[in-house]
């Protein structure tokens, strides 16, 4: 009776853990997607004090979404236009999603200072004020190709495309109806006229080359979309070349597609700065707040007190180190991360007592997404789907080993000690990396985006795996159930409080 008990117990707790976690993933990604952090210090950046960039008259900012390094030197009208100018390598921090790295660009405080981090296609209500640059610049106009919500968020007094009535997130008369031209027609001559008039800031931003990143990767069609991209930069420096321009990237794209995580080569982009009072010069790596600095300095606007940014003759002799743009592990999350894994091993420690009791279908999954795969980064798409379908079909092939796992040790040892055999250590690695991004509250309800380099992206596919090894380990110990059940008589097995093998 004792083992029957037991094989309920557990077949319905493991059964439970494998219904709730994979809903309490699609929690935590949409956290990360759509609400904001608490704001902490930035990473450690170097300092200096030096003198201002000039003031111009005009200042016109022009970003291509999406634009990888790699590619950005194969444009002959951005390349010209580098050669002419300050040619600057920027480190944009983490993480590398448009909205919060533009918040940078116009504010001059890091994502982890704003506590905006993330926020796919969520407009910031209501928009930046005079704490950023464009709403202290009376004339302001952002124009966009596309997803105008990123301007719309920034402060411009004027900001092009408007919003759909029905949805802040999306922009209205995207395409060519039965009225007239859509936005999609007419947004280039929008920007060219913008360019050409008499605003003190004008900001560009073109999505194409990051729409085809995200649909193809860096491939021919986004070499592609950045030519024509390209094109688009060249008629508007025509139409107003005694002003001073700036050339943005707000992020690179993985080889197939895919931005978000601390890769350098999505991290780190070029930028160029061409016009009155700029001479030939190459430089860096700076952080993009340092060209905050340099933007508002030729604007005449003033950036926070708290801002971390540096004028450009201080940037460009100090530059950043590896990686230093990237914030810290928090020491308390860390701690408490490194706690439960030890936990863990203990119990793991316990429940192992026999090699075959190891979780190898643990470490086979691992192995297996990672090498199919490539280590989990907020870069990647499969992080973000709702069912994990990409990750998941690399370690199906490990479960049946904690299947068999339970189902060879459900008559050989205690259940409890199988059970604690095989997932002790996966459900603590699991935990201490929901730990180390800060995301306890987040699965208890809080509106928080735990977003922390390299754990937050771990945390999808360690959830996931946790919930489909219980579910292993229930079926293996349901089919030794039915087997004693309606099998051939079989010695007795062990009580399931009192291991044979203590």
């Amino acid at each position: 009776m004792r083992y029957w008990l037991a094989t309920v117990l557990i077949v319905v707790l493991l059964g439970a853990v494998a219904w709730v976690v994979p809903d309490k993933r699609r929690e935590l990604v949409h956290a990360i997607t759509t609400y904001d952090a608490v704001p902490t210090a930035p990473a450690p950046l170097p300092g200096g004090v030096g003198p201002p960039l000039m003031r111009s008259v005009r200042t016109r900012v022009v970003l291509i979404d999406g634009l990888a390094k790699s590619v950005a030197r194969t444009l002959p009208h951005w390349d010209a236009a580098c050669l002419a100018g300050m040619r600057l390598e920027v480190d944009v921090g983490f993480p590398t999603v448009s909205l919060p790295v533009e918040m940078e660009i116009w504010t001059g405080l890091t994502q982890q200072q704003s506590g905006i981090v993330y926020r796919s296609s969520v407009p910031l209500l209501p928009p930046l004020d005079k704490k950023g640059i464009p709403a202290q610049v009376p004339g302001s106009v952002a124009v966009a190709e596309a997803y105008g919500y990123i301007v719309r968020s920034l402060g411009f007094s004027i900001a092009m495309p408007v919003a759909d009535p029905s949805n802040p997130a999306k922009d209205r008369d995207l395409n060519t109806d039965a009225k007239g031209p859509g936005w999609a027609d007419k947004w280039q001559g929008e920007a060219l006229a913008a360019v050409r008039g008499n605003a003190p800031l004008v900001f560009v931003h073109i999505l194409r080359v990051d729409t085809a990143g995200h649909q193809y990767g860096i491939g021919i069609q986004y070499e592609q979309a950045a030519r024509e991209a390209d094109t688009i930069l060249g008629t508007l420096m025509a139409a107003d070349p005694t002003a001073r321009w700036f050339l943005l990237s707000d992020h690179g794209h993985l080889p197939t597609g895919g931005h978000g995580g601390e890769e350098v080569s999505v991290r780190q982009v070029e930028h160029c700065i061409v016009g009155p009072g700029i001479s030939p010069s190459e430089g860096g790596p700076i952080h993009v707040i340092d060209i905050a600095r340099a933007i508002a300095d030729s604007v005449g606007a003033t950036l926070p007190t708290d801002s971390r940014s540096r004028p450009l003759s201080i940037a460009m002799h100090t530059p950043l180190q590896a990686d230093q743009a990237i914030p810290p592990l928090a020491l308390g999350a860390g701690a408490f991360a490194i706690f439960i894994i030890v936990a863990g091993l203990a119990l793991s420690s316990w429940g192992v007592r026999r090699w075959w009791l190891v979780p190898w279908w643990f470490f086979a999954a691992v192995t297996l997404l990672i090498a199919i795969r490539g280590m989990p980064t907020l870069s990647m798409p499969m992080i973000y789907k709702p069912e994990g379908r990409d990750m998941y079909l690399t370690w199906l092939p490990a479960l049946p080993l904690a299947f068999a796992a339970a189902w060879f040790s459900s008559t050989r040892i205690s259940l409890t000690r199988m059970a604690v055999a095989q997932l002790a250590l996966p459900v603590a690695i699991a935990c201490a990396a929901i730990a180390a991004s800060g995301a306890w509250p987040t699965l208890f309800g809080e509106h928080r985006a735990p977003v922390v380099p390299v754990v937050t992206a771990w945390a999808s596919p360690l959830m996931l795996l946790m919930a489909h090894g219980a579910a292993a380990v229930a079926l293996g110990v349901l089919a030794s159930g039915v087997r004693r059940a309606f099998g051939p008589p079989a010695a007795p097995a062990p009580a399931s409080t009192a291991p044979a093998d203590a």
